[in-house]
């Protein structure tokens, strides 16, 4: 249940979520299933995994993808629920992570003012990766400002172990990807497919290979890749 005064103050705005009806649609693509054999799906996945890892999953430039991967963007997915639409589910995360924020932070009174972009993923319960513009009204000088917040629900149970204003970029750009983990094939006798790390030029952060090498590389080959 939310805080009175918090619902009051955001009711009080008008409300900015995108709505799926009146702005941000569904996506009409039809996206694909991927597998270990679909070269494409391996460079998508590759791409995917970096730019997930980069944000932390919050911000993902899902026009580029075929296929479909654990996370999936909240803004352009079909309904992921029968009792509510996307947009409610947006909103009520966004507020009840704010309300948890200043709930922890008595010094702190963020206001939501505007809905950017979510992601979500099904993990045990919903978890949703939430970017929106927010003002902190106890500062001496309130202005709007972009925060992040990953939630995590079930029932009664949660997590936010993010909440946070938005990286800057130089931020963003000192963070360390790792290549994924091999992936198999369902044919015992084929090589896992391995990533390797490369330059995160024209939009492919990492190479892979089916030959195995995986399992030939010393420990302290593989973390110098």
């Amino acid at each position: 249940m939310m805080v009175d005064t918090v619902s009051m103050e955001v009711n009080d705005r008008p409300c900015k979520i995108l709505k799926l009806d009146n702005g941000s649609k569904a996506s009409s693509k039809q996206l694909k299933v991927g597998n270990v054999e679909d070269d494409e799906y391996l460079r998508q996945y590759g791409m995917f995994h970096y730019e997930y890892n980069k944000s932390e999953g919050f911000t993902i430039d899902w026009e580029k993808y075929d296929y479909v991967f654990p996370t999936r963007s909240l803004d352009t997915s079909p309904p992921i629920s029968q009792r509510r639409s996307n947009a409610e589910i947006i909103r009520e995360y966004t507020i009840f992570a704010i309300e948890k924020y200043n709930q922890a932070h008595l010094t702190k009174k963020l206001v939501f003012d505007k809905h950017v972009s979510a992601n979500f993923r099904f993990s045990g319960g919903l978890l949703c990766f939430l970017t929106f513009w927010a003002t902190d009204r106890a500062s001496s000088n309130p202005e709007s400002q972009i925060y992040q917040a990953r939630v995590w629900r079930l029932q009664k149970r949660y997590d936010i172990p993010i909440f946070r204003l938005k990286p800057k970029q130089e931020e963003m750009d000192s963070i360390d990807v790792q290549p994924p983990v091999p992936m198999y094939s369902d044919d015992e006798d084929k090589p896992p497919v391995v990533f390797l790390r490369a330059p995160p030029e024209a939009g492919v952060p990492f190479v892979f290979d089916r030959t195995g090498a995986f399992y030939f590389c010393s420990l302290d080959t593989w973390s110098a890749l």
